[in-house]
């Protein structure tokens, strides 16, 4: 996928592409603060990924990682 190309191995390396659908290139974020930084700077994700794709994407929709805790010793 051309995510990681596009935003760069900084953002690469804590954010994931999970899915791409009608348009829509849904991105797996680590929390609300990483939603909102990057969702500004949508519009030119969406410009230079459409660069390197064959299907318009025209939309990416960021979404907050669910925590899940492994820690057995925290039930």
């Amino acid at each position: 996928m051309a995510w990681p190309v596009v935003c760069g191995s900084a953002v690469a390396e804590r954010t994931r592409a999970l899915s791409f659908e009608a348009g829509v290139l849904r991105v797996q974020v680590a929390d609300a603060g990483w939603k909102s930084e990057l969702q500004s700077l949508a519009p030119r994700y969406v410009a230079t990924i459409n660069r390197y794709t064959t299907e318009t994407v025209q939309k990416i929709e960021f979404v907050v990682a669910r925590v899940e805790i492994a820690d057995q010793s925290l039930r």
